[in-house]
């Protein structure tokens, strides 16, 4: 691999804690919690009604720096994909096209996503046989879809590959375009991508991260029958939430020629297919096996040895064992020691957003050596002040990713 350097210039985090990265830094200091009964889980009748929501009030706030008339062609994980770069690119200081058009891409972890549930419970109402309840009835259902469904509510907002395109052209980023669908890991993989595309020199700048909702209800009941939702009556398992996370990634002598400051260095990725079995399917032990692997491949690259573990911690038990086992595997004396940021206690988890919403509040930790108290699993003693952090990201199919953000060199961009 080239030597060139990667470092984080813009963070743009649209959280159920708040709108922006100071926001979100400030709502995980001050113990704050997102996490709550939401009246659109609990219409669904099932047993879980608990997850975390992007406020109306704080995106409205923020819709003056999106283009007015694209938004109706937005659905809500383009929103907040869409509004994530926006603060990104502005806390970079970047204009479109990131000076060079063609040096610039997009790589987002995003979701397969699924047709307005209510707008899907009418067409299958509509098309159900006269003669046969319970049957589709292809005349009636062709029949509803050229007249009944809206182009704009169907194929330009259920393609998955559209939010990166949408970002992709707000932002004038010519060089390269990927929507990664790959579920809770997707965003950490879009991350770990650019940082490869970049130190190996196809790209200068990219925007990359991930944007997800969780709480869409037809994901929300397709999880719940796979067993990975929490319930109310206290099943373990993880709390939805939606949002976005998006970095502005730059090779160093580009941030540097520009003169951008640098909020942290992308040190190392790795990553790795899981074997295909659901979370609590698969062994355990296979798992913390496969995610071992994974950060010791992150901790050889980078060279560091992490004084700050952000876990994926989404208290599905399996990925919980896993993790515990792994990093005392990996870690060895130094796993006590060792201080750990649970973070989705407070966001819940945000599918495809959760990893890079994480590394961004791992570089604010990094930069203000400050452990949120509310989120942290910490020694008696933790360390003064924090150099390196260790970022996991588990998907439910036995995926695993790791990445090492720590403090830019100072004249990475100085």
């Amino acid at each position: 691999m080239s030597a060139r350097s990667v470092v984080l210039t813009g963070r743009g985090i649209v959280s159920p804690l708040g709108v922006g990265a100071g926001r979100h830094w400030e709502a995980l200091c001050a113990g704050r919690s997102a996490v709550g009964r939401l009246d659109r889980l609990a219409s669904l009748g099932l047993p879980a009604a608990r997850g975390a929501e992007v406020t109306t009030e704080s995106v409205e706030r923020e819709l003056a720096r999106l283009p007015r008339k694209q938004q109706k062609l937005y659905n809500r994980a383009t929103l907040l994909a869409v509004l994530g770069a926006a603060l990104a690119m502005e806390d970079a200081g970047l204009a479109p096209g990131a000076g060079d058009p063609r040096r610039f891409g997009v790589l987002l972890g995003v979701s397969t996503l699924a047709w307005d549930f209510r707008a899907m419970l009418e067409y299958l109402a509509a098309s159900e046989s006269r003669q046969a309840p319970g049957i589709l009835d292809m005349t009636l259902a062709n029949s509803y879809c050229m007249k009944s469904i809206n182009p704009l509510d169907f194929s330009l907002k259920t393609l998955p590959n559209l939010v990166a395109g949408h970002v992709a052209i707000a932002h004038d980023a010519q060089g390269f375009c990927r929507a990664m669908t790959e579920g809770h890991v997707g965003g950490a993989r879009a991350v770990g991508d650019a940082y490869r595309l970049i130190a190996e020199g196809d790209l200068d700048v990219a925007l990359c991260g991930g944007a997800d909702d969780q709480l869409e209800e037809l994901f929300f009941a397709t999880h719940w029958g796979a067993g990975v939702i929490a319930s109310d009556d206290g099943r373990p398992g993880l709390v939805p939430g939606e949002g976005s996370g998006l970095l502005v990634l730059e090779a160093a002598e580009h941030a540097r020629a520009r003169g951008a400051t640098a909020h942290g260095e992308i040190a190392g990725f790795a990553a790795s297919a899981g074997a295909g079995q659901l979370a609590g399917e698969e062994d355990p032990a296979r798992v913390a096996d496969r995610l071992a692997r994974v950060i010791e491949a992150v901790l050889e690259e980078s060279e560091e040895t992490p004084d700050l573990v952000s876990l994926h911690g989404d208290s599905v038990p399996a990925h919980d064992a896993a993790e515990q086992a792994a990093l005392a595997r990996v870690l060895g004396a130094r796993d006590d020691a060792t201080p750990r940021l649970r973070m989705k206690r407070a966001h819940a988890d945000l599918g495809a957003a959760a990893s890079p919403v994480e590394l961004l509040a791992c570089s604010a930790a990094i930069e203000h050596a400050t452990l949120p108290r509310a989120v942290a699993v910490s020694p008696s003693t933790p360390p003064s002040a924090f150099r390196c952090a260790l970022v996991i990201s588990l998907g439910l199919f036995g995926e695993c990713a790791a990445l090492i953000v720590r403090a830019a060199h100072h004249d990475a961009a100085d």
